[in-house]
């Protein structure tokens, strides 16, 4: 089992060290020319290619060796959750006073170290396991994408939007709007009728005692025959 085994782990070596240099290539794509850049990037393409089909033969090595991994992701899960509560131990101690400050300081930085160790070895093993699994299943693996909340869609704001200006005014303010449009449309007949009312006040002026006709207020004599007004107005 073994010896199949280091099959596996060689074609794995092998698939690390092609994906690394595809990488290289890719960094170093402005620097060459285009031609350049697209045959050797497609010759590694082909060994990974390659690679990968000859891992996808051993499915049964592939299943054994995804069990490991998860039987090894328990045990480094684990200790994680040890580590972390003896950390969280040993600070409550030193704040009731059981640790000094120098020895608090030691056994901090050694619960962070070995966090930050199980925390890489941890990584890689669940890396390995999304790595096998795809071969499994005949495609490359494709990195865990983050939850997002669903966006809100700008055309459903713009039509709240639209909607709000659209709205039609109260009661009140209709009314309001329409009495100052009247008032606006009856301005221009105000000012059109003021002559009038001047004019009528003019024909209330003196009649002539002899015609009858109307004359202004101030006449001496009427307009129209001649007759003398005032002097008769005043007689009478």
């Amino acid at each position: 089992m073994e010896d199949k085994m280091s099959v596996l782990r060689d074609l794995q070596a092998q698939r690390n060290d092609v994906v690394g240099k595809l990488k290289r290539i890719e960094d170093k794509k402005a620097s060459v020319s285009a031609e350049v850049y697209e045959k050797v990037k497609k010759e590694y393409a082909d060994k990974l290619k390659g690679i990968d089909d000859e891992l996808s033969g051993h499915i049964d090595l592939l299943t054994e060796e995804i069990q490991r991994l998860k039987d090894q992701e328990d045990v480094a899960v684990q200790s994680m959750k040890e580590t972390k509560f003896k950390m969280e131990e040993v600070e409550l101690r030193y704040s009731i006073g059981e640790y000094d400050e120098a020895s608090f300081k030691k056994a901090k930085r050694e619960g962070d170290a070995r966090m930050s160790q199980l925390d890489g070895e941890l990584r890689k093993i669940q890396e390995n396991i999304q790595y096998y699994s795809a071969i499994m299943k005949g495609k490359e693996p494709e990195p865990a994408k983050p939850v997002h909340k669903q966006p809100v869609e700008r055309d459903t704001e713009l039509k709240i939007d639209e909607h709000i200006l659209e709205e039609k005014l109260p009661e009140e303010e209709v009314a309001l709007e329409e009495l100052l449009s009247e008032e606006d449309a009856v301005k221009p007949e105000a000012i059109t009728d003021s002559p009038g009312e001047s004019g009528a006040a003019e024909d209330k002026g003196v009649a002539c005692p002899k015609c009858g006709h109307s004359n202004t207020a101030d006449s001496w004599y009427c307009e129209k025959c001649g007759a003398e007004i005032l002097g008769a107005s005043g007689s009478s």
